[in-house]
């Protein structure tokens, strides 16, 4: 038996106790040494978060001008239209990001990537959008 949570250190405590209760039982193996597992994905999110700070501004403001995009129903209307503009064709439009979740940040850039070009239209063409 493992118990695999994050590796937030509020987790230590219960992981002590559990493994105080399994080292009563008869045949535990290796005195429950391996009971707690740090969550691989955790681990990997931590270090993709990390090195994601390196470029923090920029995704900040790529996230501006989704936010921006994708707040009313005007203002991505107006989008469809730079997008149809600059014809670029593709089926999706873009996607914001959950902050907490590096891979939605690589979606919602990489989505963005697809439609530069519709965001340099939309920024000579629509005012107030900057």
């Amino acid at each position: 038996m493992t118990v695999t949570v994050d590796n937030n250190s509020s987790n230590d405590p219960v992981v002590k106790y559990l493994k105080q209760i399994v080292n009563l039982w008869d045949g535990s193996l290796l005195d429950a040494q391996f009971l707690h597992m740090r969550c691989v994905t955790h681990i990997l999110n931590l270090v993709v978060k990390d090195g994601l700070k390196d470029v923090d501004d920029f995704i900040m403001k790529v996230r501006v001008v989704v936010k921006y995009v994708r707040s009313s129903p005007v203002r991505l209307q107006k989008f469809r239209s730079c997008v149809k503009e600059e014809n670029i064709n593709n089926k999706t439009l873009v996607c914001l990001d959950i902050e907490t979740r590096w891979n939605s940040t690589y979606c919602m850039l990489k989505s963005t990537l697809v439609f530069r070009n519709a965001f340099k239209y939309m920024k000579t063409k629509c005012v107030p959008y900057s």
